[in-house]
């Protein structure tokens, strides 16, 4: 999964590991290594160790060479990806980068003397979301909202929220994948499996992707991920109004905090969502913690 990415002695440490218990490797620029392995640690020739003088530094000819890699040695053209502030490489793995943003006006042009990456290694937690799967299609499929904060699942469950419609509702759904996060698509291709009945818009806004999808693709559900502003809300409002099922998720820690979370008035006052999964990592990625209804009262926990 890492081949091709990492310079010899770097991948060779990492090969010590078990891929499934990697989750990030994060490299900045003179300093140690450090994974997340299950838990925090700095990475050596030799694995894992939690001694910091035992750690390999990164350089930056590290994160150059790394970044060469993952773009095929034209950074220009990965420049659509670089600007929203990471790189999909194979295997759905992801790149997140920080650095010396470009801007022009209002806009980011591109971001360049890369110091930190984030190497967000994808994993697939099948039927993740069947414990509460029939709270959330029963007696109908529910326009359903999904909590937690950073790092705690929500793309894994929606991933399997949408392979499960999909492959056993036999729904058409329609992913709105804004930062192709949620299918990790390679020119074009999902690195995810979602069944037969899915459609996929990446590298969209999610006003573009519901607005048009919805009418060309006509999806029974649309899933998406990371309701963050006014303009994100908006388009979900125009897609629960014209009939369709809606899958979204939302940073935050639970429901008391979501009722403070700016412009999410519209959408909790209106009762747009039938359900709200919160999520935590308490067992892992995508731990249920509870369900709650439009009036939220919890009726899983």
């Amino acid at each position: 999964m890492l081949q091709g990415l990492f310079p010899t002695n770097i991948l060779e440490a990492l090969q010590k590991l078990n891929i499934n218990k990697l989750y990030e490797i994060r490299l900045r620029v003179g300093q140690a290594i450090i994974v997340d392995y299950a838990g925090t640690y700095f990475l050596s020739v030799d694995g894992i160790t939690d001694k910091e003088s035992s750690a390999i530094i990164c350089d930056k000819k590290l994160i150059d060479l790394i970044i060469a890699n993952a773009c095929n040695n034209s950074v220009y053209a990965f420049n659509d990806e670089i600007k929203q502030g990471f790189i999909t490489f194979s295997k759905g793995i992801r790149i997140g980068l920080a650095g010396q943003c470009v801007i022009d006006g209002d806009q980011t042009k591109t971001i360049k003397n890369l110091t930190s990456l984030n190497i967000r290694i994808p994993h697939v937690i099948k039927n993740c979301s069947l414990p509460i799967f029939d709270y959330v299609t029963k007696p109908l499929i529910q326009n359903t909202l999904i909590i937690s904060p950073p790092g705690a699942g929500k793309t894994t469950f929606l991933r399997d929220i949408a392979y499960q419609i999909s492959s056993n509702l036999n729904k058409n759904v329609l992913i709105v994948d804004e930062r192709n996060e949620i299918a990790n698509c390679v020119n074009g291709i999902p690195q995810n499996t979602f069944g037969n009945f899915c459609d996929i818009l990446t590298n969209c806004t999610k006003q573009f992707g519901l607005e048009n999808g919805i009418r060309s693709l006509r999806p029974d559900v649309v899933i998406t991920d990371e309701i963050a502003n006014l303009e994100d809300i908006n388009a979900i409002v125009y897609a629960l109004g014209c009939g369709v099922k809606v899958f979204a998720t939302a940073h935050c820690d639970d429901i008391e905090n979501l009722k403070l979370k700016k412009n999410f008035e519209k959408i909790i006052e209106n009762k747009y969502f039938d359900r709200y999964v919160i999520l935590s990592s308490d067992e892992g990625p995508g731990t249920i913690d509870s369900v709650y209804d439009k009036n939220f009262k919890c009726i899983y926990f």
